[in-house]
């Protein structure tokens, strides 16, 4: 029996340059569609449309691979891997975990693609970082947040330090209450040894958005020090102090 994330996937490896295909989305998303990509996060089915024609503009080919089943509650859980090439020409792959909701048409409301695995370790990091900040149970954060965060790790805003894991997951917590974006985007990232740099564009309710970047330092696969740059702060943390 063919699912609605069959119908995804098939419609994401169709993409041609024209990238043309990815409308057909627009058959199977809600119109307020939550998406979850790899840490990254848009809602409404245009932004996600459009998510969907900037990911295949950085790929000359791409197939994806799942395996999934169906819940008693309608929803869908598995694993995907992609594996294809990059504008350069060079071999490029990753592989997660995903999880659907349905609405009451049977459309996609909510979709999360997890990324764990891949070619682009640096990638793999950023999307384990950013999907903290998702995560809305403070017991279950916490615990992913021992598999990406040294246990003293320094997070470094412009006007705020905070340091430990304790002190960074109680904030995460402040920040999904009062002051959550409605997308988050990566921009760029490139890596220098333990080294991350990072470029984001975050959107938040009054049509206000920001733009910055962090440089992430990495123990081993941990990451041990956040530091952001960005002169939009104000907007990123109003109504947190």
């Amino acid at each position: 029996m063919t699912t609605v994330l069959d119908r995804y996937f098939e419609i994401v490896d169709s993409a041609d340059s024209s990238h043309s295909g990815l409308d057909d989305l627009r058959e199977i998303f809600a119109e307020n569609v939550l998406l979850m990509h790899s840490g990254e996060m848009v809602q409404g089915r245009e932004l996600a449309v459009d998510f969907y024609r900037a990911q295949a503009a950085k790929c000359k080919e791409s197939k994806h691979h799942w395996t999934a089943s169906e819940e008693a509650d309608g929803s869908i859980t598995g694993k995907w891997s992609q594996a294809g090439l990059d504008l350069r020409g060079n071999a490029c792959s990753g592989s997660g975990r995903v999880a659907v909701s349905l609405d009451a048409d049977g459309r996609i409301s909510r979709l999360h693609l997890s990324l764990t695995g891949g070619s682009d370790h640096a990638r793999v990091l950023i999307a384990k970082h950013l999907e903290v900040w998702m995560i809305p149970d403070p017991v279950e954060r916490a615990k992913a947040m021992e598999e990406i965060y040294t246990e003293n790790i320094t997070f470094m805003e412009p006007d705020d330090v905070f340091v430990g894991r304790d002190a960074i997951n109680d904030y995460i917590g402040v920040v999904q209450r009062k002051a959550p974006p409605l997308y988050g985007r990566l921009v760029s990232h490139f890596q220098n040894r333990e080294f991350i740099h990072w470029a984001w564009d975050f959107g938040f309710p009054g049509n206000k958005s920001a733009l910055g970047s962090e440089t992430l330092q990495l123990n081993g696969n941990l990451i041990e020090k956040v530091i952001i740059f960005t002169g939009d702060m104000d907007i990123v943390v109003e109504g947190t102090r």
